[in-house]
């Protein structure tokens, strides 16, 4: 049992919402997060996932109209649930709605963690494998709670029609060649041919959707993809690359006019070959303090052992130690410390996340911790720094004062 708790604790972090044991009437919490959820506080929602749950063999997966996924899992009359965890980031004024639908008073709820489906998935199928034993495909459990697509065969039949229609208007789709020449820029830093190239391109492409606005905002997002593989494969690390990448796929979705498309996708694939120009001209690291750097940003967020990443990098642990202080002037605690502060600066200043949350997010050993190597390395405590550098957007309109 007490093995089962720990997985469940863990998976909860992971996925960043509760989860739950009901039975006989009786609710039981693995690591409590928001001061507000639907499963917890509303009785009615509950059981009716419960109810929904005992229809079907394979475990729910039930999408309410907000986009937002619960997770319910059977086993006899004790049921496992988890939730809310949401396919898409809501608004502030739809957040309002969503908590107002299920029962809470406007303006009181905190962000509802979000997850790609994969996840959400993976979760589930681990949740349900510790609790019952059992093991389901993807599929199984798509197909069990209608989440699936189409099926194979309608997307074979979609194709071929595509393939036809193409071929009669006889579209012209750049090269690769030209691509080539794209990447060729990036990987060497220079971002004003890596721009004209990727204007270049704009006119010979084939349509990426039907309507205008798509067919850009798809042609951006292919654009930002390409690039950032070619960044990395120019020096710049694959956190740093997939964090920028992210960060200009995700503004497409703010754009309403075709120009801001353009300008924002020529900024993106300008900011990557900028970030690989700067790595050429100021190389100073040897390659293996950049992968020791790269590991960091990876794995900042779990216990870090210098052995596991000598042995990664086929060196002794004395000899990279001596290699890394040589090179940056620092200890390798003293940069993941470092990098650890910086990492819970983002969500001080982004996030809704209490200070507890975020200090054991980034893997320090407690709160107090924390507010310790922010006064060494910030010069002020966690909450100093929130209040001083939290954009009014993300502030609460109800002014409450945030807890830590």
């Amino acid at each position: 049992m007490e093995r089962s708790r720990y997985q469940l604790e863990r998976l909860s972090l992971l996925i960043r919402t509760s989860i739950f044991l009901y039975e006989k009437g009786e609710l039981l919490e693995y690591r409590p997060n928001a001061a507000f959820n639907p499963i917890r506080d509303n009785r009615m929602f509950r059981e009716k996932l419960v109810a929904l749950a005992g229809e079907q063999e394979e475990p729910l997966l039930y999408q309410d109209g907000w986009q937002v996924i619960y997770t319910c899992i059977r086993k006899g009359n004790s049921f496992l649930l988890s939730g809310p965890v949401s396919l898409e980031n809501i608004g502030n004024v739809e957040l309002r709605r969503y908590y107002r639908e299920y029962g809470m008073k406007s303006g009181s709820g905190r962000q509802i963690p979000a997850a790609p489906l994969s996840l959400i998935i993976t979760v589930a199928q681990m949740m349900t494998r510790e609790f019952t034993g059992r093991e389901y495909t993807d599929q199984e459990l798509l197909r069990a709670n209608r989440i699936a697509g189409s099926s194979e065969e309608k997307i074979g039949q979609e194709q071929i029609l595509f393939e036809i229609r193409e071929d009669e208007e006889e579209r012209y789709h750049h090269t690769y060649q030209e691509e080539r020449k794209l990447l060729e820029c990036i990987r060497e830093g220079k971002p004003d041919e890596a721009v004209r190239h990727s204007e270049e391109m704009d006119i010979g492409m084939g349509r990426l959707g039907r309507k205008d606005m798509r067919h850009w905002a798809n042609a951006a997002v292919v654009a930002v993809t390409l690039c950032v593989r070619a960044a990395i494969e120019g020096g710049v690390s694959p956190a740093e690359a997939y964090q920028v990448s992210d960060f200009y796929i995700q503004k497409t979705e703010e754009c309403r006019k075709v120009a801001d498309l353009l300008e924002l996708r020529n900024a993106a694939v300008r900011d990557l070959t900028n970030r690989v120009r700067k790595k050429i001209e100021g190389r100073k690291h040897s390659s293996y303090v950049d992968k020791c750097m790269d590991y960091v940003s990876r794995h900042y967020k779990e216990k870090i052992y210098l052995k596991d990443m000598a042995e990664n990098l086929g060196l002794s642990s004395t000899y990279l130690s001596r290699l890394f202080a040589r090179e940056t002037g620092m200890q390798l605690q003293e940069y993941i410390n470092r990098f650890r502060v910086e990492r819970a600066a983002n969500l001080l200043t982004y996030s809704e996340e209490s200070i507890s949350y975020i200090a054991e997010y980034v893997n320090f050993p407690s709160q107090s911790y924390l507010g310790k190597m922010f006064r060494k390395y910030k010069h002020m405590t966690p909450k100093e720094y929130r209040d001083r550098y939290k954009p009014s957007e993300f502030t609460e309109e109800t002014g409450e004062k945030r807890q830590g």
